[in-house]
């Protein structure tokens, strides 16, 4: 028999093999799950570049709404955009994040960070300048230089070794300026850079200073652009630790108040009530409270990776559906316009009888291609791009097949493309499961 000294070293090695047998299947199983993803999101991609693009080019979807996507972008990691009025510590929450002191990290009382600044992974710090980082195929930028060399030269990416970083990106900003300095000391439109930012970044956090939670009229343009993309954002009422017990709770409620009143959601945004930093904390009365939302906001932060394949898929098929009504709108008016106007008007009338019957020419396409009004371009919006459309004479013809290809990507293809990584469970009498063998 086994002496009791001899089964303890059995035992141990016996857990450690489990153990390391354990370690493997798990590392075996999180591969083929990323290789499951990959094909996914090459699938997807496939999608979009076959089905999708050809009908936004042939209806001039980027005029009236969008840009086209590219793979940089499609391909990107997730990105997080931080914004808000200077000083209200967003840099320093970019360095807690990540776990840098950086000497690029430019963090002082005043108004310090003139620029907007990607945060991304590699093995080496090093800064790269907007019009490099604009052309870097590993990063999703090239589409900013739409917006010229003078914001470029406000743009940098910032390298660095953190592990955080290996999966999510930062994007912090300048603060917001108040009065004339907003629009005097830029010279780029610095709320169409953050609604280009927002339309691409998978979560927003919008961050106030506890001492002035208020909203000047140009933030308020600021988070007007956010309005598409609330689902996104997120409040970050920082340096909470600063205000006593007593007037924290009627600092939070200002800012709930002071928010809904401009981004006009029917749910209010999450707020994380914290000092985002490792500094102590000056009022102890909500330690526990602080500490529990920078675990929240961690945890969501961590979770943003593992939904990629899905956040993708949510936005491609949302966007699919905008591209179908627009592409139904577009082919009806173009089938409208007199036949006389078409063959010996010039392109100002054929635009003025646009403009004049625009609005039952929408009532009309939505009924007859069957388009959900939620789906419909904004009318008022879409009258505004129509009067800078340089021909519309060459408005697409209507191709059934077009809308067929979108119909079957968003109602099948999509849907089979994401069944095995949407981890959900199927019904126990779910009619498409085959049944057992006799």
């Amino acid at each position: 028999a086994m002496e009791p000294e001899e089964e303890q070293p059995a035992a141990a090695q016996a857990a450690e093999a489990a153990a390391a047998q354990a370690a493997s299947a798990a590392k075996a199983a999180a591969e083929a799950a990323s290789q499951e993803e990959r094909g996914v999101m090459r699938r997807l991609w496939q999608l979009y570049s076959e089905s999708v693009l050809p009908a936004e080019e042939s209806s001039y979807f980027e005029h009236f709404k969008l840009r086209p996507i590219t793979r940089e972008e499609f391909e990107a990691s997730p990105q997080v955009l931080l914004l808000g009025q200077y000083s209200t510590g967003k840099t320093s929450m970019v360095k807690w994040l990540t776990g840098s002191n950086s000497a690029h990290f430019d963090v002082r009382p005043q108004p310090s960070t003139d620029k907007f600044m990607a945060v991304v992974h590699g093995e080496q710090e090093r800064l790269i300048n907007g019009n490099a980082a604009a052309c870097l195929q590993q990063l999703p930028y090239q589409g900013l230089s739409v917006f010229g060399g003078n914001f470029l030269a406000s743009f940098q990416a910032l390298v660095l070794p953190s592990d955080m970083l290996k999966e999510i990106t930062f994007i912090d900003t300048p603060g917001v300026l108040a009065g004339s300095k907003q629009r005097i000391g830029r010279d780029y439109d610095f709320a169409a850079v953050c609604a280009w930012l927002a339309e691409r970044v998978d979560l927003v956090l919008l961050s106030f200073d506890a001492h002035k939670v208020d909203v000047s009229d140009e933030l308020a343009d600021v988070i007007e652009v956010l309005r598409p993309y609330a689902g996104k954002v997120r409040l970050v009422l920082n340096k909470a630790d600063q205000v006593d017990a007593a007037n924290l709770v009627g600092v939070y409620g200002a800012l709930l108040w002071n928010v809904a009143k401009v981004l006009r959601t029917p749910e209010v945004a999450r707020v994380f009530v914290s000092s985002f930093w490792d500094q102590d904390y000056v009022h102890e009365d909500h330690r526990q409270l602080f500490d529990e939302d920078k675990r929240t906001i961690l945890k969501e932060l961590r979770a943003l990776p593992r939904a990629t394949v899905l956040r993708k898929a949510h936005e491609l098929v949302g966007r699919m559906r905008l591209t179908r009504a627009h592409y139904c709108v577009m082919t009806y008016m173009r089938s409208q316009i007199p036949w006389m106007l078409l063959t010996c008007g010039t392109e100002g009338r054929i635009r003025a009888w646009l403009e004049r019957n625009l609005t039952r020419l929408f009532a009309e396409a939505q009924q007859l291609r069957g388009v959900s009004p939620g789906d419909m371009p904004d009318l008022a919006a879409f009258l505004e791009k129509l009067r800078k459309l340089e021909y519309p004479s060459r408005l697409p013809t209507w191709d059934p097949e077009v809308v067929a290809r979108l119909d079957r990507a968003i109602d099948v293809v999509v849907p089979e493309a994401i069944d095995k990584v949407g981890g959900v469970t199927a019904p126990q009498l779910s009619l498409s499961t085959p049944p057992p063998s006799p």
